[in-house]
């Protein structure tokens, strides 16, 4: 298996679309015409108007709402029989799974995705499984916070 530290990534982010060339090749593009969501780095978390692609071929996409929950903030894919899942850990943190086995933590610092992965990933990990996680990443952010923070964070948001 690669050591998925020495794999480059390149990462481009552009209004409504995600490419990531990471050992493959992942986009996630914004399609139609939904209403954009400032919150969203691709702007939206509607599915009918996402495509996925992993090396040329099409992948589901499920992001959910990223409403009230940290748990409405998950975003599933599935690529080639394998199911990924990329959900907040901590405000700024999220983790990525690929069936129920977990890879590493994504964070975006100053604009950019960082990741850490799991020692054991370095060995099980594969290069497409770097490109989806950043894809995903880059596309719905990383981390949320408790639903109570969001809620203090609206409170103090209302006019007096």
């Amino acid at each position: 298996m690669e050591d998925l530290q020495e794999t480059p990534v390149d990462v481009e982010v552009t209004d409504g679309r995600v490419l990531v060339r990471a050992g493959g090749i992942v986009v996630i593009e914004r399609i139609g015409d939904p209403a954009a969501r400032k919150h969203v780095p691709i702007g939206t978390r509607d599915r009918r108007h996402l495509t996925m692609l992993v090396d040329g071929v099409p992948a589901v996409l499920r992001p959910r709402a990223g409403r009230y929950t940290r748990g409405s903030y998950k975003v599933r894919a599935i690529h080639d029989g394998a199911e990924y899942l990329l959900r907040p850990k901590d405000p700024e943190t999220s983790r990525l799974h690929r069936d129920g086995f977990r890879l590493g933590d994504f964070k975006i610092v100053d604009g950019v995705v960082r990741v850490d992965w799991e020692p054991d990933a370095r060995i099980t990990a594969k290069a497409t499984d770097l490109a989806i996680g950043y894809a995903l990443a880059a596309a719905f952010g990383t981390g949320a916070n408790f639903f109570l923070v969001m809620l203090l964070d609206l409170l103090g948001h209302m006019p007096d």
